[in-house]
């Protein structure tokens, strides 16, 4: 094994399994799944490597899609271009990445225990969806292989997910102490119907998101699954088939969004602006407002106010909000598991460390509550 200056890790893993929960949903962009793919790749890098990655945004970048930023514990610092590709599965593929792209890190959904010895042959340092990596730099030497991904038998168990099942996962994650009411409670405040709690309550309990104790209380387990699946099910099941408006006004954006004044139960800020309105150091380029759009003065008065006109190219979205308000209170903003999902929806790296930011600070608010 080469010798380095700072930092080895060399692993070899056979029966080791890490998931990210991640799945291309029919209406989900590809732009969003890349999103998404790289934001879960800041988290199993840092169980696989103990690496602390930070993805940087590169718009004027032709032969790359940006920039990983990889801490080490020892305190060494690196900014490598990083290239994101689908399957790679020929060693063909990988001499033609070399070709154009040598010294880009090269991620990739999946990289066989062949193809990654190929990859440290060939001097290719690549990423993929389970945690196995080759990383060399001055000081920096990362090799690990053979970490299985069981992505695929739990896309078909969330993927499974009802709408309605997905609207108790987005209930729980609010108000995580529900998960022990009732199922008429539980109903209520996730605004479906008891057989379709109860439904949900079953599957949610067969793929493990929770355990019942012998005392009969429902015990939440890992977190982090429970946002995944809302996620990846509000972009590609939920949102698409909500009533939205996109709309533009003739204010600056900043300037309209000192406008908005929500209101309880009828506006609620979304997205960027509710990030910036939590003091998350994200400057808004887009504002997304949930009203309630059974309300139709709710609406009349919006427009009123913002001097709002329909406009395919806006940057001002109203959303019909799905929720039950009166149960999952939040205001001004929509509750905290939207936000994440609206920021990982932009599919822009800016937003990604506002979104790991959140990601943390939801589960660890539904660990202590559950």
């Amino acid at each position: 094994m080469d010798k380095v200056h700072n930092l080895i890790v060399f692993k070899y893993v056979e029966k080791t399994t890490y998931t990210d929960n991640l799945t291309l949903g029919e209406d989900m962009s590809l732009k969003q799944y890349e999103s998404q793919s790289l934001h879960k790749l800041v988290e199993i890098l840092q169980r696989t490597a103990g690496l602390t990655i930070q993805v940087l945004e590169d718009t004027t970048a032709r032969d790359h899609d940006g920039y990983l930023r990889i801490r080490t514990d020892e305190g060494q610092c690196f900014d490598l271009p990083y290239e994101a590709k689908g399957i790679v599965d020929r060693r063909d593929q990988l001499l033609t990445f070399k070709a154009l792209q040598n010294g880009t890190v090269l991620i990739t959904r999946s990289m066989s225990s062949a193809m990654a010895e190929q990859c440290r042959e060939l001097n290719i340092q690549f990423i993929d969806h389970a945690g196995n990596c080759f990383l060399r730099q001055s000081g920096l030497y990362v090799f690990i292989v053979g970490v299985k991904d069981t992505t695929k038998a739990e896309q078909v168990a969330t993927r499974g997910l009802t709408p309605a099942a997905l609207r108790v996962v987005f209930a729980i994650l609010a108000q995580p102490s529900i998960l022990n009411s009732n199922v008429r409670r539980i109903a209520e405040v996730s605004l479906v119907s008891h057989g379709a709690a109860g439904a949900a309550l079953i599957v949610l309990e067969e793929i493990g998101f929770f355990t019942t104790a012998g005392t009969g209380r429902r015990v939440l387990t890992t977190p982090e699954r429970w946002l995944d699946a809302w996620t990846e099910g509000y972009l590609g099941r939920i949102r698409p088939k909500l009533e939205r408006h996109r709309m533009s006004s003739p204010a600056s954006l900043p300037a309209t969004i000192q406008r908005v004044s929500p209101q309880i139960r009828e506006v609620a800020l979304g997205g960027e602006a509710a990030a910036a309105y939590r003091d998350m150091g994200l400057k808004p380029g887009t504002l997304t407002l949930y009203i309630d759009l059974n309300e139709p003065n709710v609406m009349r008065n919006l427009v009123q106010e913002l001097k709002l006109r329909r406009d395919p190219e806006g940057k001002i979205e109203v959303v019909n909000m799905f929720w039950n308000a009166n149960e999952l209170q939040s205001f001004p903003t929509v509750p905290d598991a939207l936000i994440y999902a609206d920021l990982i929806g932009t599919g822009e790296e800016r937003t990604m460390e506002i979104a790991t930011y959140l990601r943390k600070e939801i589960c660890k608010y539904v660990a202590s509550e559950a």
